[in-house]
């Protein structure tokens, strides 16, 4: 039976699991279904259980059976009580790869919403999505299909990315266009199959990278002439669910976890995530895939290495070197006198490696000592993501008070401007100036606010290497290096 789709009322959980650790015991529903699960406490009227390949479930209390609502409520009042606004987080140790990942059937059902000319709208249990034309049933649940199988299959990883709808929103947001102009006109980059913009918080792509048909067929309604490009969908969805994390990780990373999840082998409803080496070791048949991208050289992508993969950290096209994440007692960036030279634009050749090597490297992270450095990265990134809400609210704040300030040091400006023109006003060294006694210097205006100081003085636009070192484990990039070379001998990738 598959508890995940909700036997006993089971419900995606939130995250892993704390200190709280029992051994596995078995537990029973009123239909008598029963299950071997460790308890981790309960969070307001459910109980959280943690099940045999370390994902985590909530299981409604009045769900399962008398005997086991008994047990739980003779546990220790310190064990059975979490805060339900509270993400309960299974430690890194107890979080485990899975094998495989099937494609949940439960919520694949689609819902129209409406379909009208150039507006039609469509909903799965986790998404919500919009195009330009209306899509045949049949169509839009095999595109649901591909949608909640990458929403499955990032919540089960052992990463501890419990995917939500961002702020305000009940849905994940997904947007189909009819043509590629009208994907393009959302200003997606030009060599892009799909793509997610973080800023609005959608997932975008055309109906040529979906496998849907040029021309709509009978009823109005487009329909689909080959396979469902999971790989695009893969990628970038990829990035829908971790977009509580990317801001604070390195882009290198964020694509190269893209990469890898899209790389697994897709077989009947499946990801086969034992098999993770296949495209390395090219043992996978040839196909279309493009990973994200829209136009690769048909040359073999080349590794970079590691120090140039390291470099990509605000942007995955362009080398960005950062040596340190941490601002000056002011809480300000240091000045620079003279702004670097802005690099030329990479070819998509060398965009192509950038993606390969990412993914390589990533690759290695998720292998390396049973990717628990990786593990131990997301709870350190989850902790920090936690510190930054408070920072934002007063940045916001700051920023509304010095627009509200903006039209007096204008108005202070254009008077001392004028004032500075009077017989007998002059402009002395270090910023001092000499005037006659009956002249009046113009009113100052009121003192403009502190701006407010980062987390632990942290540079907002490189909290993206903060938490590099927990992925090192203490090695430098010499050392790494070497150890991924030894990991492409045993995949039999040859770079």
């Amino acid at each position: 039976m598959n508890w995940i789709c909700g036997c006993l009322g089971l419900t995606t959980a939130l995250a892993g699991l704390s200190s709280l650790h029992a051994e596995p015991r078995s537990w029973t529903n009123n239909s008598g279904k029963t299950i071997q699960a460790e308890f981790a406490g309960v969070q307001g009227q459910q109980v959280v259980l943690i099940m045999p390949d370390g994902s985590q479930a909530l299981v409604a209390l009045v769900s399962l059976s008398s005997a086991d609502q008994s047990w739980i409520r003779a546990q220790p009042a310190t064990a059975k009580t979490t805060p339900s606004n509270k993400a309960i987080r299974i430690p890194a140790e107890k979080r485990r790869m899975p094998d495989q990942v099937k494609e949940p059937l439960l919520y694949t059902t689609i819902r129209v919403v409406r379909e009208e000319p150039g507006d039609c709208l469509y909903e799965s249990a986790h998404f919500q999505f919009k195009t330009t034309a209306k899509l045949g049933v049949a169509l839009m649940k095999d595109v649901c299909r591909a949608f909640e199988s990458t929403y499955e299959l990032v919540r089960s990883m052992p990463w501890g990315i419990q995917p939500k709808p961002e702020d305000g929103r009940t849905k994940f947001q997904a947007e189909l266009y009819e043509t590629r102009e009208q994907y393009l006109a959302t200003k997606a980059p030009s060599w892009s199959a799909g793509v997610y913009s973080l800023k609005d918080k959608v997932f975008r792509i055309p109906f040529q990278e979906l496998g849907i048909s040029d021309q709509p067929g009978a009823g109005g309604a487009y329909y689909r002439k080959g396979e469902i490009n999971n790989d695009t969908i893969t990628h970038e969805i990829t990035h829908q669910m971790m977009h509580e994390y990317v801001p604070f990780m390195p882009s290198w990373l964020v694509e190269g976890l893209a990469e890898y999840t899209s790389n697994l082998p897709y077989r009947s409803g499946s990801f086969e995530v034992s098999e993770d080496a296949t495209a390395l070791s090219g043992k996978l048949p040839k196909s279309s895939r493009r990973r994200g991208l829209f136009s690769l050289p048909a040359s073999k992508p080349a590794w970079v290495g590691v120090p140039r993969v390291w470099s990509l950290t605000t942007d995955i096209t362009t080398p960005h070197p950062l040596e340190s994440f941490t601002l000056a007692e002011s809480g300000l960036p240091p000045a620079s006198e003279t702004p670097p030279a802005a690099p030329p634009p990479a070819s998509l050749e060398e965009i192509g490696n950038h993606y390969h090597s990412s993914h390589l490297l990533t690759f290695f992270f998720v292998r390396d000592r049973d990717g628990l450095p990786l593990k131990k990265y997301f709870d350190a990134i989850h902790a920090e993501k936690a510190k930054w809400p408070p920072f934002w609210k007063s940045l916001k704040e700051y920023t509304a008070r010095l627009e509200e300030l903006r039209p007096a040091y204008e108005a202070y400006e254009a008077a001392m401007k004028e004032f500075m023109k009077q017989p007998g006003v002059e402009q002395l060294p270090e910023g001092k100036i000499s005037y006659p006694l009956d002249l009046k210097l113009p009113a100052a205006p009121p003192e403009a606010p502190e701006p407010p100081i980062p987390p632990d003085r942290t540079n907002p636009q490189a909290v993206c290497i903060k938490h590099l070192d927990v992925l090192l484990d203490g090695r430098t990039l010499t050392q790494l290096d070497k150890e991924l070379h030894i990991m492409f001998e045993k995949v039999g990738y040859t770079p």
